[in-house]
């Protein structure tokens, strides 16, 4: 049930985003068909958000395919957060803070987010 409420949640995040600013529909369709493998390895606490607006990988031993993922997210993001800044005549920078902000807001309990020091804190 938490699970599907932070999917809610993130999704909701991510139309708005999105539409926003009339991105590219493959961008929201990858973050879109990402986010069950987002939310899965956030449970599983081998990533976590930064104050950055991008995702961080925590372990160690985190696989390829996590690693890959969490690239794949990343760049995404910093597309969307480009195409926001240039809509709103903002920087990249301060969408991607307020994006940061959004989601860990929005983050569920045993999630992890990194501060801008590197140091991570669970909620």
């Amino acid at each position: 049930m938490k699970t599907n409420l932070a999917l809610f949640f993130f999704s909701a995040l991510s139309c708005i985003l999105v539409s926003l600013v009339h991105a590219d529909d493959s961008v929201a369709k990858s973050m879109k068909a990402r986010l069950p493998d987002v939310l899965k390895a956030k449970d599983a606490g081998s990533i976590g958000e930064g104050v950055d607006g991008l995702l961080h990988v925590r372990a160690d031993d985190a696989s390829a395919s996590v690693k890959k993922m969490v690239g794949a997210e990343n760049t995404d993001r910093k597309s969307l957060f480009a195409a926001l800044a240039k809509k709103t005549g903002g920087s990249s920078a301060a969408v991607a803070e307020k994006f940061a902000k959004a989601m860990i807001g929005k983050g569920k309990k045993g999630h992890w987010f990194r501060s801008s020091k590197g140091t991570w804190k669970q909620k």
